[in-house]
C-alpha cells in the first residue's frame, strides 16, 4: 500500500540534479535513474512526490501492471540495491550533494559518490541526514506536539566484474531517533515524553552472470539484517529482529521470444523479543513470451512458512497484454503472493507503529485486474483500469485517539477491495510535464469492524505538474485530495487535502537552487499511518553534482 505518511516534508525537494540518465526514444524525454526530479524522501514520509511519468507500453516494451496509486506487491527488496543502475551514462557526473533547511528545523542533507576505480571495479558511497523538530497539532483540539524526528543513513556498495560473473559486496547503517505523541490517557504505561531509537544495519554479498557468456542468466544474493528497538513501545518490548535474507533467480532461453525462469526469496527471522522465530520461503516459477503484439507471463507463487501462521500458500502470477494500433495496450492479470510484515516494513508504514501481538504475514490469494494503456500522440498518454483484491491479514492503522496508546496501532483482518482508476499525462520537451490521476476504492473487512477502515482511502485525486517559465527556471505544483472511508460509529476522518508549490533554478549546469512551500492550504489531517501532518512549512536549499 502506498504510504501517505506526511509528518515531515523535509525530503520533498524539487529538481535534484541528475547523476545518470539515458534517452527515452519513445516519448522523447529523459528517464532519470538516480537523484531523480523529486529525490528520494525519508522512508515513511513519502507523499506528494510528483509520480513517475508512466510510459504507456508499446511493442517490445515491458508492461507496468501496477493497479493504481496503491498497488499490492510482494516484498522483494534486496538488502541494498546497486547504488546506480548499469544503464547510467559512463560520462555522467558521479558526485552529488544536497542541503536544505526550513521552518520547524526541517533539515535534509545528502552526499553520494560513484567511483569507477577501474573498468571492472565500482564503488558507491552515500550518507544522509534528514528530519525536523518543532510544534505540530495533534488530536485536533488537544494542543501542540513538540515533534522530533531525525534519521541518519550511511551505505556502501562495491561491484567487481569478472569475465563471466560479477561480484557485489556492501552494507548500510541507519540511526532513527524520535518521540511519540503525548499520551492523553494517564493509565498508559508510556510517559508523555516517550522517545524511541531504532538502529538498522545490514551487510550482503551477491554474484550474478554477465552478458551471454553463461548458458543461463542467474543471480544470487544473501545478507544479514538487524533492526533494533532500544525502548519498549507498550505491547512488544525492546530488542532486535535479525534476518538472514537470501534471494536469487535463474532464467533460461527457449527461443529469442520465449524464456523460462524461477525466482527464490527466503527470509529467516530471529527475534530477541518474546515472539516466535519463523522462516518464509517464496518460489516463483514462470514462463514468458514476448513478441511485437503479445506479452504473456504464466507463473505462480508458492510460499512456505514455518511458525507464526505456518503452511503452504499459493497464488497466480499470470499477465497477458495485447498491443494494437501501434501504441494501444489492453491487459489482464491475476497476481498475488505473501508480504513479509517484518520490523523494516512496519517502519516504512509508520515509525510510530505499535502492535498488540506478533503480526502475521499478509497473503493475497488473488489480485485480478484489467486495463487499457495508450500513447496516441508523442508525449501524451492515458490509462484506465479496474480490479478486485483479497488479502488475508491486511494491515490497518489506527491513531492513538482510538486507544490508550499514543503510537500508531497496527491491526490485521481479512480485507476485500474493489478499485478503479484513470490517469492522463503529457510531456513536451522541458517545457511542460503533468500527470492527473484519479482512483476509487470500496473496502470490506471480514470482521465487519468498520473502525479499521477509518483512515483507508475511498477516492483520491492526484495532480502534479512541472513547467518552464524562463531559461533554467521551473515551477512545480502538486495537489492531492483523498477522501476517507466510512467508519460506523465514528466521525469520518478528515480528507487529505495537500497543495504544494516549488521553484528551481539551474546555475552553471551543475548547481540547482530550489524552494518548496508545503501544505500551502495549512490543513490539519491524519495520514493513513495515523499521525498528524505539519502545517504550512517552507524549505529551501541547493544541490550540486560533480
Amino acid at each position: 500500500m502506498t504510504k501517505r505518511t506526511i509528518i515531515l516534508y523535509a525530503g520533498i525537494l524539487s529538481a535534484a540534479a541528475l547523476t545518470a540518465q539515458e534517452p527515452d526514444s519513445t516519448l522523447n524525454r529523459t528517464i532519470v535513474v538516480e537523484n531523480q526530479y523529486n529525490p528520494e524522501v525519508m522512508d515513511a514520509f513519502k507523499v506528494n512526490i510528483l509520480p513517475e511519468i508512466e510510459e504507456p507500453a508499446v511493442a517490445k516494451k515491458e508492461i507496468d501492471y501496477a493497479t493504481g496509486i496503491r498497488p499490492f506487491s510482494g516484498w522483494t527488496a534486496v538488502p541494498m540495491p546497486s547504488f546506480v543502475p548499469d544503464a547510467g551514462q559512463k560520462n555522467a557526473q558521479r558526485g552529488y550533494l544536497r542541503a536544505a533547511y526550513g521552518n520547524r528545523n526541517n533539515t535534509d542533507i545528502k552526499g553520494s559518490y560513484l567511483w569507477d576505480i577501474t573498468s571492472q571495479d565500482r564503488l558507491g558511497v552515500m550518507a544522509s541526514l534528514y528530519g525536523m523538530y518543532g510544534n505540530i497539532p495533534y488530536l485536533e483540539d488537544a494542543g501542540k506536539w513538540k515533534s522530533r524526528f531525525y534519521r541518519t543513513d550511511i551505505s556502501l556498495d562495491y561491484k567487481h566484474d569478472f569475465r563471466k560473473v560479477s561480484l557485489n559486496v556492501g552494507g548500510a547503517f541507519a540511526s532513527q531517533v524520535f518521540n511519540y505523541m503525548p499520551d492523553y490517557d494517564l493509565t498508559n504505561d508510556l510517559p508523555a515524553t516517550a522517545r524511541q531509537h531504532y538502529t538498522l544495519g545490514e551487510g550482503y554479498v551477491g554474484i550474478a552472470s554477465r552478458g551471454k557468456e553463461m548458458p543461463v542468466d542467474f543471480s544470487l544474493q544473501t545478507g544479514f539484517r538487524t533492526f533494533n528497538r532500544k525502548y519498549p513501545n507498550g505491547h512488544i518490548g525492546e530488542g532486535a529482529e535479525n534476518t538472514i535474507h537470501t534471494e536469487g533467480s535463474v532464467t533460461g532461453e527457449i527461443s529469442e521470444a520465449q524464456h523460462i525462469s524461477i525466482g527464490l526469496t527466503m527470509d529467516n527471522l530471529i527475534y530477541e523479543t518474546p515472539v516466535k522465530d519463523y522462516t518464509l520461503l517464496q518460489i516463483n516459477p514462470c514462463y514468458t513470451l514476448q513478441n511485437d503484439d503479445i506479452s504473456l507471463r504464466v507463473g505462480a507463487h508458492a510460499d512456505l512458512q514455518t511458525a507464526n501462521g505456518s503452511g503452504m500458500k499459493f497464488a497466480p502470477d499470470v499477465k497477458l497484454s495485447y498491443t494494437f494500433a501501434g501504441s494501444y495496450v489492453v491487459y489482464v492479470q491475476t497476481a498475488g503472493g505473501t508480504r513479509l510484515n517484518d520490523f523494516r516494513h512496519l517502519n516504512e508504514i509508520s515509525p510510530y507503529w505499535d502492535q498488540r501481538q506478533q503480526l502475521r504475514t499478509s497473503y493475497t490469494p488473488i489480485d485480478a485486474s484489467i486495463g487499457l494503456k495508450a500513447s496516441p500522440a508523442d508525449g501524451f498518454g492515458f490509462r484506465l483500469y479496474g480490479g478486485y483484491r483479497i488479502t488475508k491479514n491486511e494491515l490497518f492503522s489506527l491513531p492513538g485517539s482510538f486507544g490508550s496508546n499514543a503510537s500508531c496501532l497496527l491491526l490485521q483482518d481479512k480485507a476485500k477491495v474493489a478499485y478503479a482508476g484513470a490517469s492522463v499525462s503529457y510531456a513536451y520537451r522541458d517545457w511542460i510535464d503533468f500527470t492527473l490521476k484519479g482512483a476509487y476504492y470500496d473496502w470490506k473487512t471480514e470482521s465487519k469492524d468498520d473502525r479499521l477502515l477509518w483512515l483507508k482511502p475511498r477516492f483520491g485525486i492526484d495532480f502534479s505538474a512541472r513547467g518552464k517559465v524562463a531559461d533554467n527556471l521551473h515551477i512545480t505544483v502538486d495537489y492531492l485530495y483523498e477522501g476517507r472511508s466510512e467508519a460506523a460509529g465514528w466521525k469520518k476522518a478528515d480528507a487529505i487535502n495537500s497543495l504544494n508549490i516549488g521553484a528551481e533554478y539551474l546555475l552553471f549546469d551543475r548547481l540547482t537552487l530550489f524552494v518548496r512551500l508545503n501544505n500551502l492550504l495549512d490543513k490539519y489531517y491524519l495520514t493513513e499511518a495515523g499521525y498528524p501532518v505539519q502545517g504550512f512549512n517552507v524549505m529551501g536549499g541547493l544541490s550540486f553534482r560533480f
